[in-house]
């Protein structure tokens, strides 16, 4: 009889997960299938386990298995207890790709004494581990398969497979995912490494047209910073009073958005080949790259903490430049991180000798926490709050959001004054890697793909020129062209004055030869139809 209760732990969890989801939100007949999956494919893995003949391999392959299954819809379940979203694709890729600053922001921000209470709800039997594993070692070792049962087992499978992939619900399973990406990963190994290897092969792959003179460009990534939220697109609330004041001589850009809505995917396309037509192209001739070759010293300053996936887009982009450094000294401090730190690193880069130089400072920005992104002296907006959600929780996020907002407004300003001491050819660029949804679409605050609001994808994207500044033959302003940041790797490297075969300007922004394209996003969606 103990036995047997062992064995029900298995049914335990995923009747867990699919009341919890139930009684917080709602039950449906997705939520009821999405249990079925994650039935189907567990018995699968203990089928295919069972089959091993070493009893030391079986255990140790039964307890990881047991141990991922459990974490998959622990997982599943916080995501839905909070967002009322189902884990896919786009949560899948940014968890793999993300960093320490990130996941400890994460943790920080959403697990609360709700999520800590479905966690040992999950994670208690997990005690017993050792007595669940051989009781499903006992249990099934008294199964006997033939060759007909083995067939019977394809067929059914391929049919399994076949109505989950029909209904989109195999978009959501944890071991598909891996087993995709790895087979999406494999496939374009091959074409970037011939790709890459051409391009390092090339000594003449790109050229600056302006390297008579001395080149100093700074291209200002924000975090999470949504236009919605600045006065300087029209917000209500004074939260950007330096670029205010500077509008006149600033280039703004009122229609842009970012082609996602996590740092990895926007800025994986930003600042390479990639884009929406050529994804797989993220791996393809980093912008710090196409710099290096055009006899640019790149310098990478980041808030951030290195990527735990070296391979990525993203972290190869910030490898490739020629100096690095990345803030990542106060991970044990709560994620205490002000952009402000990194200004000393900014005068460092100004002060270097060399003639051509592009900075890429990537700041923190608004990334929750809102109230870690400032100081206190920057503690402004503690007032009521324009919302339609009234919620104590919902005025004080947008009170330490928009304050992050402010603070920066300041950091831009600061390293906008630091630029303008040069005398040579210079612009600042400032965009941010995506949008932010702070309770003016939706109950909620973040920036999730799977949970998409305009505000998520709407981002600033300003520039400043020198006098001394060369532009491009065919450069010409309109401050309300649509524009999408996966193209943004040709607008970088037009407006710096490079020429590459690779460089297309009819999708810079900057150019007289700009084509309009559909804006696609979340998988083919028109974001200018998509949110009216």
């Amino acid at each position: 009889m103990k036995s047997k209760l062992y064995l029900l732990v298995f049914a335990y969890w995923l009747i867990l997960e699919y009341l919890l989801e139930g009684l917080f939100h709602f039950f449906s007949l997705y939520r009821f299938l999405n249990v079925i999956e994650n039935l189907f494919f567990t018995a699968l893995a203990i089928f295919i386990i069972n089959h091993l003949k070493n009893i030391s391999l079986k255990r140790l392959f039964f307890r990881v298995v047991i141990v991922l299954v459990v974490i998959m819809l622990w997982f599943e379940t916080i995501m839905y207890l909070n967002f009322k979203i189902h884990f896919g694709p786009s949560s899948f890729f940014v968890l793999i790709n993300t960093n320490p600053d990130e996941l400890s922001e994460f943790v920080h921000e959403f697990i609360g004494a709700k999520e800590l209470i479905v966690s040992l709800l999950f994670f208690i039997p997990l005690l017993k581990l050792n007595a669940i594993v051989n009781n499903v070692i006992e249990t099934t070792s008294k199964f006997r398969f033939t060759s007909y049962t083995f067939l019977k087992l394809g067929v059914f499978t391929l049919l399994f497979l076949t109505v989950f992939k029909f209904i989109s619900i195999i978009e959501h399973n944890l071991p598909y995912l891996i087993s995709r990406s790895l087979i999406l990963n494999y496939k374009d190994k091959k074409f970037i490494e011939d790709f890459n290897s051409q391009v390092n092969a090339n000594n003449i792959l790109s050229k600056n047209k302006n390297s008579s003179i001395s080149n100093t460009f700074i291209v200002v990534i924000g975090e999470s910073v949504t236009s919605s939220h600045m006065q300087l697109y029209g917000y209500y609330r004074n939260t950007t009073p330096f670029l205010t004041k500077l509008k006149d001589s600033l280039n703004i850009f009122t229609d842009v958005i970012s082609p996602n809505t996590s740092t990895f995917h926007s800025l994986s396309k930003a600042l390479t080949l990639g884009n929406y037509e050529e994804p797989k192209k993220v791996l393809a001739l980093p912008i710090t790259t196409l710099f290096n070759k055009s006899g640019f010293k790149t310098f990478w300053i980041s808030n951030h903490s290195p990527a735990f996936n070296p391979a990525s887009a993203l972290a190869r982009v910030s490898s490739q430049a020629k100096s690095k450094f990345f803030n990542s000294k106060e991970i044990v401090k709560n994620n205490l991180k002000h952009d402000g730190e990194l200004l000393y690193k900014v005068d460092e880069a100004l002060k270097d000798d060399f003639p051509h130089k592009i900075i890429f400072l990537h700041l923190i920005g608004a990334h929750f926490s809102y109230e870690n992104r400032y100081p206190k002296t920057f503690d402004i907006f503690i007032d009521k709050p324009k919302t339609k959600f009234e919620d104590e929780i919902a005025y004080q996020k947008i009170n330490q959001y928009d304050n992050a907002v402010r603070y920066s407004d300041f950091i831009v300003n600061k390293v906008l004054q630091k630029l303008k001491v040069k005398k040579t050819n210079s612009y600042l660029m400032y965009f941010s890697d995506h949008g932010e949804e702070v309770f003016q679409n939706e109950n909620f605050y973040g920036h999730l793909e799977d949970k998409p609001t305009k505000n998520t994808f709407k981002i600033p994207f300003i520039m400043w020129y020198s006098n001394h500044f060369k532009y491009p033959e065919d450069y010409f302003y309109d401050k309300e062209r649509k524009y999408m940041t996966d193209d943004l790797w040709h607008s970088i490297a037009h407006i710096s004055g490079l020429e590459s075969s690779f460089i297309d300007n009819r999708r810079s922004i900057f150019s007289s030869e700009f084509i309009n394209r559909k804006r696609l996003i979340l998988e083919g969606k028109n974001y200018d139809t998509f949110f009216k």
